[in-house]
């Protein structure tokens, strides 16, 4: 199908080009009556395309909706994601990835007050006993474990 709208959107630009060639050679040796004909074969043409545009997109959204339906049932069958928990230990001691998220956040608040926080990267460094993080990609910060 695809195929035949190439062949009609060519067969367009090709009596397009045509038409704008002869459309310039009347022009320049045609009177002012001649010039309103001239302007109606311009709108013509430009109609023309217009259409076989037209048939084309028309064309190619009806294939986009098929895949996408096709993908919409493969979403459904899906399977829940896992849930994971990170605990670090060290020196008879032991801390989880989310209390160390909830402590720097907590010390961006009392830090940058204000700011808003979008984005938080956590270092955690139990030799020192300090969780060190950088928020919005410019505070930077400690607290301690």
């Amino acid at each position: 199908m695809v195929t035949n709208a190439k062949v009609t959107v060519d067969d367009v630009k090709k009596s397009a080009a045509s038409a704008a060639t002869t459309v310039k050679s009347a022009v320049a040796s045609a009177p002012a009556t001649t010039k309103k004909v001239v302007d109606e074969v311009k709108k013509e043409v430009a109609t023309k395309k217009i259409a076989a545009k037209k048939t084309v997109a028309k064309k190619t959204t009806a294939k986009k909706t098929t895949a996408k339906k096709t993908t919409a049932k493969k979403a459904t069958t899906k399977k829940k994601a896992v849930t994971t928990t990170a605990v670090v230990q060290y020196q008879d001691r032991e801390f989880t990835e989310a209390e160390c998220l909830k402590k720097a956040q907590a010390q961006f608040k009392k830090d940058y007050k204000g700011k808003t926080l979008e984005e938080l990267n956590i270092y955690i460094k139990p030799e020192e006993r300090k969780i060190y993080y950088v928020a919005n990609k410019d505070s930077v910060g400690s607290v301690e474990l």
